[in-house]
C-alpha cells in the first residue's frame, strides 16, 4: 500500500536546524516524508501553494508559519490540507495559542497524536500590498514598529526579551496616531498608541495582544490601546502580562468583528501581521471562518480561561 504523502517546509534561519530531517522522516515513518529547505519567502509560499493535499509541517518561526499560509490562501486553502507546527523561531506566538510545545521532542509528539481542528484565517487587503493572508495577530502603531526594530541581532542578544528592549526604544519616541476605525461597517474616530487585530492571542515572543481571542469564533478581536506612557509599557510587556488581562484598563478600547477598516491621516499607521510588515495605507481585515484545519496541542482550548 502507498504511504501518504506529507511536506515539512523548514526554514533554517529561523532555527529550523532543531529538527533533523531523517529524524522526521523516522518519526513520521508512516508518511512519505518530503523535506523542503527554503532560502528566503517566496520559497516558502511556492512549496505551500502547490500542496493540495496532506499532511504540511513549518519548522520555522512565526515569519515562516506567516509565508505558508499565505501560500495556502493563494491556492484557496485547500480542504485537504493539514497544517502542523514545529516552533523553531524566537517568539513562536502562534504555537502559544495552540499549545505546542517549544521542545523540539514535545512538539514531534504533537504532530503525531494529529489533534486537528478547523481555524478561523484572517485575511487583510489594501492598494499596497493588495491581498495577504494571516492566522495570528496583526498590529499597528507602537506595536508594528517595536516588531521593526526587535530585528535579527536584537533577538540573537536577548533572546525573548528583545521585545521589551525594543519596547523601551520605540517608546521613547513615539507620537499617538488618530485613525477612524470602522467596525462591521460602524464608524469609531479614536486616538491610538497601538491597535491588535487578532485571530490568535499572543505577539513580540509572548505578549497578548488580543487575549480573548477565539481563533474559530468567526470573529476578529480588535484591541485599540488608546493612551499609553513609559511607566504603562513596562506593565504590558511579556514578562508581566504573560497571564494577565487588560482589556478593562482604562484608555484600552476592545471589540469584535467579522471586518474592520483602518483608516489613518498621513503617514498612515505601518501595520505588520504576524510580524511582517503590510504597510500604513487604509486597510480592510475579514475573517474565513474555519478555513484550515490546524493540528494543535493536548491543552488547546478554543476560548481562552478567563
Amino acid at each position: 500500500m502507498e504511504k501518504s504523502k506529507a511536506r515539512v517546509i523548514c526554514n533554517p534561519s529561523s532555527g529550523g536546524g532543531y529538527y533533523d530531517p531523517d529524524e522526521i522522516r523516522e518519526e513520521l515513518e508512516s508518511l512519505d516524508v518530503e523535506w523542503v529547505q527554503t532560502e528566503g519567502p517566496e520559497d516558502a509560499i511556492g512549496a505551500a501553494e502547490e500542496w493540495r493535499e496532506g499532511l504540511l509541517v513549518v519548522a520555522g518561526g512565526d515569519g515562516t508559519v506567516n509565508d505558508v499560509i499565505n501560500g495556502l490562501g493563494r491556492a484557496g486553502f485547500p480542504e485537504g490540507v493539514t497544517l502542523g507546527i514545529l516552533p523553531a523561531g524566537t517568539g513562536n506566538d502562534l504555537a502559544a495559542t495552540l499549545c505546542i510545545p517549544e521542545d523540539p521532542d514535545l512538539a514531534k509528539d504533537v504532530i503525531l497524536q494529529n489533534r486537528g481542528r478547523c481555524l478561523d484565517v484572517a485575511r487583510v487587503r489594501s492598494e499596497g500590498i493588495g491581498e495577504r493572508f494571516f492566522i495570528n495577530v496583526a498590529t499597528g502603531g507602537l506595536g508594528a514598529e517595536i516588531s521593526d526594530a526587535n530585528d535579527e541581532e536584537l533577538k540573537k542578544r536577548w533572546g525573548k526579551l528583545s521585545y521589551l528592549r525594543a519596547s523601551l526604544e520605540v517608546a521613547r519616541n513615539f507620537d499617538v496616531r488618530e485613525l477612524m476605525l470602522y467596525v462591521d461597517g460602524e464608524g469609531r474616530r479614536v486616538k491610538a498608541v497601538n491597535i491588535a487585530v487578532g485571530n490568535c492571542r499572543y505577539t513580540g515572543g509572548g505578549w497578548p495582544a488580543t487575549p480573548k481571542a477565539n481563533p474559530e469564533d468567526g470573529l476578529l478581536d480588535v484591541v485599540v490601546i488608546e493612551t499609553l506612557g513609559v511607566a504603562e509599557l513596562l506593565q504590558l510587556t511579556p514578562a508581566v502580562l504573560t497571564e494577565s488581562d487588560y482589556l478593562d484598563s482604562d484608555g484600552v478600547f476592545f471589540v469584535r468583528a467579522k471586518e474592520i477598516r483602518i483608516e489613518t491621516q498621513p503617514p498612515g499607521l505601518e501595520f505588520t501581521a504576524d510580524g511582517e510588515v503590510i504597510g500604513n495605507e487604509p486597510a480592510q481585515f475579514s475573517v474565513l471562518p474555519r478555513a484550515l484545519k490546524v493540528i494543535v496541542g493536548p491543552e488547546y482550548v478554543p476560548e481562552p480561561p478567563g
